[in-house]
């Protein structure tokens, strides 16, 4: 399924224009697909630094995960903060002042119709920022569908204008249902059919019933700042639910140890207990998957 994605990606890019007005935009999406994890299996997906490409904004994406920053807005894979939702980590991004931004899109969903769309959530925690902001999901569409040229938009999914789900708090992890039945509210970067540009607030389903042929033409993922207060925050749980795959990114500062055959052929050296410690050697591994110690 990634190759197929990858091949749609370029007959869909080859021809848009890059639109420099929208940080989102797309360029192109290497085919090269062995450049980070293969998620087609589905279910949950550990993701951490070594998975990632860190690069500028509105740059061509290097892999399935792309950290794109602008100003001195960052991104870090981190123990905590508190309990996260899965695992011991998280990313945390920070935007220290509102002209900052920072983004980790995921690049394997290119293709998908939003009407096929079933579930999507996450979960945050501010540790810093005020005006109930914090991170945002973006997913990147076409909504006029690959065989109309043009429709290059980015949706854009805020807590804030969901008060339904209940007010964005400080030190404290929380849940976001981005879909909810089709209720969840989302707005986007430019007019699409049923939805004006920035200032129209709608459910998801008006958007898929206003735009039946809408797929995901680029990433799908996190997003913060480009306006915003100045906000520490981190997100982890990140999940997308089709009837091809469903599957839940978990956000960790390292991979934890879960199987012996993982230990094998050197895996021990990249893995790691749950505390954060390494292995002495495969056995110590194994040893770890088999008893915790």
């Amino acid at each position: 399924m990634l190759n197929r994605h990858a091949a749609l990606a370029s007959s869909l890019l080859l021809g848009l224009a890059a639109c420099s007005g929208d940080s989102s935009s797309p360029t192109a999406l290497r085919a090269d697909r062995a450049l980070a994890q293969d998620a087609a299996s589905g279910g949950t997906v550990v993701v951490t630094e070594s998975d990632v490409s860190r690069q500028a904004e509105d740059t061509p994406p290097l892999g399935h995960w792309v950290l794109y920053t602008r100003g001195a807005g960052n991104g870090t894979f981190v123990t905590g903060p508190a309990e996260p939702p899965l695992g011991v980590g998280s990313i945390t991004l920070t935007t220290p002042t509102p002209a900052d931004k920072v983004q980790l899109f995921n690049f394997d969903h290119i293709g998908t119709k939003l009407a096929d769309v079933r579930s999507m959530s996450y979960s945050t925690y501010r540790t810093t920022g005020t005006a109930e902001q914090v991170t945002a999901i973006n997913v990147v569409i076409d909504f006029n569908g690959p065989r109309t040229a043009g429709g290059f938009s980015t949706l854009v999914f805020e807590p804030v204008y969901n008060p339904t789900q209940g007010p964005v708090v400080s030190n404290r992890w929380q849940n976001w249902d981005a879909y909810n039945g089709g209720n969840a509210i989302w707005w986007s970067t430019r007019k699409i059919n049923g939805a004006c540009a920035k200032l129209c607030y709608v459910t998801w389903g008006t958007i898929v019933s206003n735009n039946p042929d809408a797929v995901i033409l680029g990433g799908f993922g996190l997003n913060q700042g480009s306006g915003g207060d100045a906000l520490v925050a981190s997100a982890d749980a990140l999940h997308l639910d089709t009837p091809n795959m469903s599957i839940t990114y978990d956000f960790e500062p390292f991979r934890v140890a879960t199987s012996k055959d993982a230990c094998k052929d050197d895996g021990w050296r990249t893995l790691k207990r749950a505390d954060g410690s390494g292995f002495k050697n495969q056995g110590d591994c194994v040893s770890y998957t088999e008893n915790g110690k």
